[in-house]
């Protein structure tokens, strides 16, 4: 409630300095660019509820969404085998992350920092510093258009997708699983939960959807980036922690997690209207997440 409040605080700030940025018509636009980032930090959120963290996330979305641009090559039968090339890719990432977390014991900020930055030069490699390539027209819909004239489409996958991750961890066999092993790794062992298959699953989960939502950006854009997602490994994590999982596991839910990418979200688009420098995005930025944190943190504290 505290993170949604302070979401809505943020929101009559920026209305206020920026007269409009409450619009309904602005307001799909922020619904629509949170779509992309929120879709990522699902992945992260049930990452750092195990007590790991992912920073390979960005690079799988920028690699994702360099072949498909280039698979793609706006035609809309290629769309399909775009969508299903990059969840290939991104799965044999999560399963090396996976592994290497749990099976060589290496620290999962390590481990996905180091495949990152390879899958980043796989990236750069592929395209030769130049990606080519551009969205089909369906691609472009479904990032842009509004389906029955009311939501966006990349917006209404992130609900769908945002409903089925809180049911999931709220509700079932393999939720509880996640929080357990957040809590205590041997203790969910000997309780006879499948560690090491829930763990590389949890970081499969997190790699596909970051090439999901590196996917779905191609039509947002209609072309690929190399800085495509820039910024969004910090942001993610931000938005996960703003919004209450604690960064040590085992507490926390995506419904925070949502207002953590809407703080993110209308922060950078605040600064954008307002026509800040990015030296001057990131110091702002930082310091405000500072603040939310202390004062999330805070109140946990006193409870």
């Amino acid at each position: 409630i505290l993170v949604y409040a302070v979401m809505v605080g943020l929101g009559i700030i920026a209305n206020i300095l920026n007269p409009g940025f409450l619009s309904l018509s602005h307001i799909g636009t922020i619904v629509r660019q949170m779509s992309f980032l929120g879709i990522m930090c699902i992945g992260q959120t049930i990452v750092i509820l195990t007590g790991g963290i992912d920073l390979s996330l960005q690079y799988t979305l920028v690699l994702c969404n360099v072949v498909s641009a280039q698979l793609i090559a706006g035609n809309n039968e290629n769309t399909l085998i775009a969508l299903g090339v990059s969840i290939l890719i991104s799965a044999a990432i999560g399963v090396l992350n996976g592994i290497g977390v749990y099976y060589l014991k290496i620290p999962a900020m390590i481990m996905t920092l180091a495949s990152g930055t390879a899958v980043w030069g796989i990236a750069y490699i592929y395209c030769n510093g130049a990606p080519k390539g551009r969205a089909s027209d369906i691609l472009s819909f479904i990032a842009n258009g509004k389906i029955g004239g009311v939501i966006n489409g990349a917006s209404l996958i992130w609900i769908i997708l945002s409903i089925l991750t809180i049911i999931v961890l709220k509700f079932t066999v393999f939720g509880r699983a996640v929080y357990a092993i957040g809590v205590n790794k041997e203790c969910a062992k000997y309780s006879g939960i499948n560690v090491p298959g829930v763990l590389i699953g949890i970081y499969v989960v997190a790699s596909v959807l970051a090439g999901i939502s590196g996917f779905i950006l191609l039509g947002y854009t209609g072309t690929s980036y190399l800085s495509t997602g820039d910024g969004y490994n910090m942001d993610s994590i931000a938005s996960v922690v703003v919004g209450g999982t604690s960064i040590m596991g085992g507490s926390g839910s995506y419904v925070g997690t949502i207002a953590g990418v809407g703080i993110m979200i209308i922060i950078n688009s605040l600064m954008t209207v307002l026509n800040m420098a990015e030296s001057g995005k990131q110091m702002v930025q930082g310091l405000i997440i500072i603040v939310l944190l202390v004062i999330v943190y805070g109140r946990k504290e006193k409870e």
